[in-house]
């Protein structure tokens, strides 16, 4: 145990001199090399470690927003979620809380569903984006991770918008 915390401690040290968020992007990408390192390290620790602590998160982090790591391998520090349904989209699989994302991201989403709409599109359908703080998934994805990549499902104009239980 002595020897991954170790570990850790040295693996924050240059994350510290790295990241322009400083303290506060490091201490979430502890929470993620934590996780991880725990796993790798520690004798009887679960691989499922880093998937249990942010799929189990519900609400973002208090932070500002702010991608940490890459697609496969980071967090999301201060998401924001997708609203469930609007004039240009539905979120889908509600169930699985992954309707969080960078605030760019949520923009983005946003601006294409006005456009689509322009085109004779009535709407989009948003799979997918990321859970509260990112991370690892308990299924699925290995990707998704820092809240700045999307699921757009295109089905056919004249669909009818979807009820909660459809999607």
């Amino acid at each position: 145990m002595r020897r991954a915390l170790g570990a850790m401690r040295r693996a924050r040290r240059p994350l510290r001199r790295l990241w322009p968020l400083g303290r506060l992007a490091c201490a979430t990408a502890a929470v993620f090399a934590s996780a991880t390192v725990l796993a790798l390290l520690v004798p009887g620790a679960s691989a499922e470690t880093a998937r249990q602590v942010f799929g189990g998160a519900r609400v973002p982090s208090a932070q500002a927003p702010a991608p940490i790591g890459s697609y496969a391998k980071g967090c999301l520090a201060g998401g924001i979620a997708l609203a469930e349904t609007a004039p240009g989209w539905q979120a889908m699989r509600l169930s699985r809380n992954r309707n969080w994302g960078h605030p760019e991201m949520i923009a983005f989403i946003e601006r294409l569903s006005t456009d689509a709409q322009v085109i004779g599109w009535p709407r989009i359908y948003v799979g997918d984006i990321s859970q509260p703080r990112g991370g690892p998934m308990l299924t699925g994805h290995r990707s998704h991770q820092i809240g700045l990549d999307a699921d757009i499902w295109m089905r056919r104009p004249g669909e009818e918008v979807l009820s909660r239980s459809a999607r």
